[in-house]
C-alpha cells in the first residue's frame, strides 16, 4: 500500500512538473485524473500515510486569517532606471567600485506579487508574501494550490527562493469576463487579480484562479551544489524543479543589457503575462557581496522600467455597439494617442454601470491603459476643472439601431436589445459567423456582409450557403475572381469541425473553448438535440447557466429546423471526437507565415485533433515551428533556440504519418 502511494505521488508530481513548468505534458488529462483519484482514494483509506508533498494537498480549506511572519532573509526593493543614460551611469558606478567590467544577467521584470518560499530537505514548508520586506503574511496553503510551485524538489536541499506570482493575460480576461457577467467589479490588471487571488481565505478559490510563478533568486543553505554566479543559480533552480522565465540572458557589458531592453520593449506584448521592465543583476555572487546594499536596495541590481502603459486623452464621444447576443456595449471614442507602441482612438468602457461608477462624461480628460497590455480601456477620469460643468452621461433607453426598448437579463449587468430582427444584431451574428474564432471565412469581411445584407441577400448565417457567384457579382467593385473565391470559401467552411459550428451559432456564453469541451462529449448534432439539461450541466467546466442556454437552444423548434437545413445544405459533423488521436500528444507547435493548403487556424485544428498544442510564441519548450511563406520574427527565434522548423510539405507529411 505504502509503495503504491509513493509511486503515485512521484508519478503525479513528475507529470505536473512536465505540464506546468516545462509545458510538455506526458499524459492526457484523463490519465492524470485517473491516477489522482486512485491516490485520493488510497489516502482516504490510509490518512496516516498522507504527506505534505502529496498532490492531493494542493487544495486546502478555509483559513481564519493570515499570520505575520518575519522573513529569515530580507526581501529588498530595487532601484529603478528609466532611460539608457541612467542605466549606463549605474553600470559605471559598478565597474568603478569593482575595478573592471562585469558580466550581467538580464531578466524580464514580471508584474506580479513577490513571495518567499522555504524548503527543508527538499520539501516545501512555508510561503509568505513580501510585505514590507522584513515582515510578510504566511500564505502557505494558498501557494500549495499553484501547480508551478513544487511541493518536493528533485534534490533534498535546504534553501529559500524568491519568486513572482502572476496571472496569465488570457486567464485575467476570462476572470474579468466572468466577474462582469456576474455583476461583480472587474480587476484593474493581472497583478491586482493575482494579489486578490492569493489573499483568499478559502484556498479552493485560489486554486481556481489559474496562477503561476517564475522563480528568480536562490538562497542556498545546504545542498549538494552551491553556485557561484546568478546565472548558475538560475540553472540550478531549473534542475531542482522550479519554473524560471525562459527570457533570460547573460551579457558581458551594459551594451548587451541595453540591447536586451530594446528587444523586449515592444516584443513583450506577444507574451501571455504582464511585464513592465527588465531586471539587470551583476552575475558574480562574490561581486554582489562586495557591492552590498543601500538601506532599501541592492547596489548590484537595478530595474529598467519600460515607458508607462497609461496615458491621458480626451473622451470625444461614447458610441454604442450591439453584439451578436444583443448585448449593448459602450465604447469610448478618444482623441488619438500613442499607447504601448500603437495609436489608440477607441477603448472599452465595459458596461453602463462602469460609466456610472467612474462618473465618466463626454469631454472629460480620461486615463486609459491596456488591460493585460492588450485591450485599451478607460480606467478613470483625470482631475480636471471642467468636469463638474459637463452634462452627466445618460444611459440609453432604446436601441440605437432598431429603437426597441432596451432591457436587462436577470443576473447580468449588460443592457440588451431583444428584438430578434434588429439589423445590428443580425449583422453582428453574420460577422461573428465568418470570424476566425468561428467558421473562419476570411475572404468575407464586414463590408461585404453589410452590402449583402443591404441588398437583402442575407439575413442569417444559413443564407451564406444559398449564395451563388452571381449574387456576389451584384456588389459594387466585386469582379468574377473575387466572387468565385468568396463562394468557394463559404462552401469549404461546410467541412469545419463541429466545435467551430457550435461556436458560430452564437449561443449565449458559449465561446470557442466551451464549444470544444462540449463536442468532446457530444460528437454529433443529434447528440446535442437528444441530450437533457442534466447531461449538459454535469460536464466539467459547464455551469448551470450555460447548460440552460445550450439546452434551450437545441430544444427550440425554429433552431431545430435551421440545423436540419444546414445538414441538407451539405454540412457533415458526425464522428468529430472519434477522429481525435494522440499521435502529437506532448508536442507544442507554433505557426508563422502563410500556408497554401490551409489557413493557420485549420492547421491548428488538425494539430489539436491529433492531441498536440499550439502556442503563439516560440520558446525552448516549442517542439516544432511550422513556417509558411513570409514568416515573421518567430522563425528567427526558432533558429536561435535550435527549435525544429518544418515547411508546409514537411508538416503535411508529419500529420499524415
Amino acid at each position: 500500500m505504502l509503495e503504491r502511494i509513493n509511486y503515485l505521488k512521484n508519478e503525479l508530481n513528475k507529470y505536473s512538473y512536465n505540464y506546468y513548468v516545462l509545458d510538455n505534458p506526458l499524459i492526457s488529462d484523463f490519465e492524470y485524473d485517473k491516477l489522482y483519484k486512485e491516490l485520493e482514494e488510497l489516502e482516504k483509506q490510509n490518512p496516516l500515510l498522507i504527506t505534505p508533498d502529496s498532490p492531493t494537498q494542493r487544495v486546502g480549506g478555509i483559513s481564519t486569517g493570515f499570520e505575520e511572519v518575519k522573513h529569515k532573509y530580507r526581501l529588498y526593493s530595487l532601484d529603478n532606471t528609466y532611460n539608457y543614460e541612467e542605466l549606463k551611469k549605474w553600470y559605471e558606478r559598478i565597474t568603478k567600485e569593482i575595478g573592471k567590467n562585469v558580466d550581467l544577467v538580464c531578466e524580464l521584470k514580471i508584474d506580479g506579487l513577490a513571495i518567499a518560499l522555504t524548503y527543508n530537505n527538499g520539501l516545501f514548508v512555508k510561503g509568505a508574501t513580501r510585505g514590507n520586506g522584513i515582515i510578510g503574511e504566511e500564505i502557505t496553503q494558498n501557494l500549495k494550490t499553484i501547480k508551478a510551485i513544487p511541493l518536493k524538489l528533485f534534490e533534498n536541499a535546504d534553501l529559500e527562493v524568491r519568486g513572482e506570482i502572476y496571472m496569465p493575460k488570457t486567464s485575467f480576461e476570462k476572470l474579468n469576463d466572468e466577474n462582469i457577467r456576474n455583476g461583480e467589479k472587474p480587476f484593474a490588471n493581472p497583478r491586482n487579480a493575482a494579489a486578490g487571488s492569493l489573499r483568499q481565505l478559502d484556498s479552493t478559490i485560489t486554486a481556481k484562479r489559474d496562477l503561476s510563478m517564475f522563480t528568480y533568486t536562490p538562497i542556498i543553505e545546504n545542498a549538494e551544489y552551491v553556485p557561484t554566479t546568478h546565472w548558475e543559480g538560475m540553472q540550478y533552480l531549473k534542475k531542482l524543479g522550479f519554473k524560471i522565465n525562459p527570457n533570460i540572458r547573460l551579457v558581458n557589458n551594459i551594451d548587451g543589457a541595453i540591447e536586451f531592453c530594446k528587444e523586449w520593449e515592444n516584443k513583450r506584448f506577444e507574451l501571455d503575462y504582464a511585464t513592465d521592465g527588465v531586471v539587470i543583476k551583476v552575475n558574480s555572487f562574490a561581486y554582489q557581496n562586495e557591492l552590498g546594499f543601500t538601506s532599501r536596495a541592492p547596489k548590484w541590481a537595478t530595474a529598467f522600467k519600460f515607458p508607462p502603459e497609461e496615458i491621458s486623452t480626451i473622451l470625444k464621444d461614447i458610441e454604442i455597439g450591439i453584439g451578436k447576443t444583443g448585448a449593448v456595449t459602450p465604447v469610448a471614442v478618444l482623441e488619438p494617442v500613442n499607447l504601448a507602441g500603437s495609436i489608440v482612438s477607441r477603448a472599452s468602457l465595459h458596461n453602463f454601470d462602469e460609466i456610472k461608477r467612474l462618473d465618466i462624461r463626454i469631454g472629460d480628460r480620461v486615463l486609459i491603459k491596456k488591460a493585460a497590455e492588450i485591450i485599451p480601456k478607460v480606467i478613470k477620469v483625470c482631475d480636471n476643472q471642467g468636469h463638474e460643468n459637463l452634462p452627466l452621461y445618460r444611459i440609453p433607453e432604446f436601441c440605437p439601431a432598431c429603437h426597441s426598448k432596451l432591457t436587462t437579463i436577470e443576473g447580468e449587468v449588460n443592457l440588451y436589445c431583444i428584438n430578434p430582427y434588429c439589423q445590428d444584431v443580425l449583422k453582428a451574428k453574420l460577422e461573428y459567423w465568418v470570424s476566425k474564432e468561428a467558421m473562419d471565412i476570411d475572404s468575407v469581411g464586414p463590408t461585404i456582409i453589410s452590402k449583402l445584407f443591404d441588398l437583402g441577400l442575407i439575413k442569417e448565417p444559413i443564407d451564406f450557403y444559398k449564395l451563388s457567384v452571381e449574387d456576389f457579382l451584384k456588389l459594387d467593385l466585386v469582379k468574377e475572381k473575387s466572387a468565385t473565391n468568396m463562394f468557394n470559401a463559404i462552401q469549404q467552411s461546410k467541412k469545419k469541425p463541429l466545435s467551430r459550428f457550435i461556436t458560430a451559432l452564437s449561443i449565449r456564453h458559449v465561446g470557442k473553448e466551451t464549444a470544444e469541451i462540449l463536442t468532446n462529449e457530444f460528437p454529433s448534432l443529434e447528440k446535442f438535440e437528444n441530450s437533457s439539461f442534466e447531461d449538459f450541466s454535469k460536464i466539467d467546466g459547464i455551469g448551470e447557466k450555460i447548460a440552460k442556454n445550450i439546452y434551450e437552444f437545441f430544444h427550440d423548434e425554429n433552431n431545430l429546423k435551421m440545423l436540419d437545413e444546414f445538414i441538407k445544405l451539405g454540412f457533415k459533423f458526425e464522428n468529430n471526437s472519434s477522429e481525435r488521436t494522440n499521435e502529437l500528444a506532448g508536442k507544442t507547435f507554433v505557426l508563422t507565415g502563410t500556408l497554401q493548403s490551409m489557413t493557420r487556424d485549420e492547421a491548428g485544428d488538425k494539430i489539436k485533433m491529433m492531441g498536440g498544442k499550439t502556442s503563439s510564441s516560440v520558446s525552448k519548450k516549442t517542439s516544432y515551428v511550422i513556417a509558411g511563406e513570409n514568416p515573421g520574427s518567430k522563425l528567427d527565434k526558432a533558429q536561435d533556440l535550435g527549435v525544429i522548423i518544418l515547411n508546409e510539405e514537411e508538416f503535411l507529411n508529419l500529420i499524415k504519418k
